[in-house]
């Protein structure tokens, strides 16, 4: 399973605690877009998966903080275009 996570306003949010079903649903289906694009790349090198913060003042202005290897970096941001 990949690291997705997020933080809202330089707060971390946890998706799973959001008490707003409406919320709660956007950030489910951030995590599930981002997994079906990147969910299968791995570090050819170490095998490892990325990490990913997705980031923003609100749900409308997300940004993505990738971390691995930069050949890693660089794929994952190939499939999240």
């Amino acid at each position: 399973m990949i690291d997705i996570t997020f933080e809202i306003n330089g707060r971390k949010v946890d998706p799973r605690k959001i008490g707003d079903a409406l919320e709660r649903a956007v950030y489910d289906s951030v995590i599930k877009q981002i997994t079906q694009k990147v969910g299968n790349i791995r570090d050819p090198k170490t095998g490892k998966r990325p990490k990913i913060k997705v980031k923003g003042r609100n749900l409308d202005n997300l940004s993505y903080e990738i971390s691995g290897s930069e050949e890693l970096i660089e794929k994952v941001k190939q499939k999240l275009k």
